[in-house]
């Protein structure tokens, strides 16, 4: 409102449209349908919170999204590392892990730290997970070991010398 000119902030709208794509494509290989997944969120910073806000505008539902950050689930109630935006994707009401928010999910968006996903926690997920670890330049999890322990998942990296790529880099120059 304070410019005159359109602001785009690569790091929230590019990842949102880049993220918005690759979820699409990926509904469309696993025949799971946008508004009965549960997405689950590893970190709830500005690129989080603008793809959570993109993925609700493309028909997932709010409620079926969990986000986990340093200090674990974003549950309602919770006043630790808490802001507006990220409070309106609290769920539940008591503090929860990464590892057991993953239970039962379809996908898991990573925009938060490297090597913090294990192999066992990608096994409570659904048949056919997909499993976006977008943190650079070391993914959540490494593309190897996400293949390795579920060898049904679609994985993408945020890393151009991997499989499926999920970056806002995507989204340049055009």
């Amino acid at each position: 409102e304070m410019l005159d000119i359109p602001v785009f902030h690569d790091d929230q709208h590019g990842t949102a449209i880049i993220l918005g794509a690759a979820l699409l494509n990926s509904l469309d290989l696993t025949g799971k349908k946008i508004d009965e997944i549960k997405v689950v969120f590893s970190g709830a910073g500005a690129a989080a919170i603008a793809s959570a806000n993109h993925l609700v505008k493309i028909g997932v539902p709010r409620g079926h999204i969990w986000f986990c950050d340093i200090k674990g689930l974003v549950y309602q109630g919770r006043e630790e590392e808490m802001f507006p935006e990220k409070e309106v994707f609290a769920q539940g009401d008591q503090p929860g892990t990464l590892a057991e928010t993953l239970e039962g999910a379809d996908m898991l968006i990573g925009l938060s730290a490297g090597n913090i996903v294990s192999p066992e926690m990608l096994k409570r997920m659904r048949q056919q997970p997909v499993i976006f670890a977008m943190a650079n330049p070391e993914p959540e999890i490494k593309y190897e070991l996400a293949k390795a322990a579920r060898p049904d998942a679609i994985v993408g990296t945020g890393r151009s010398d991997y499989p499926n790529q999920v970056n806002n880099v995507l989204g340049f120059p055009y």
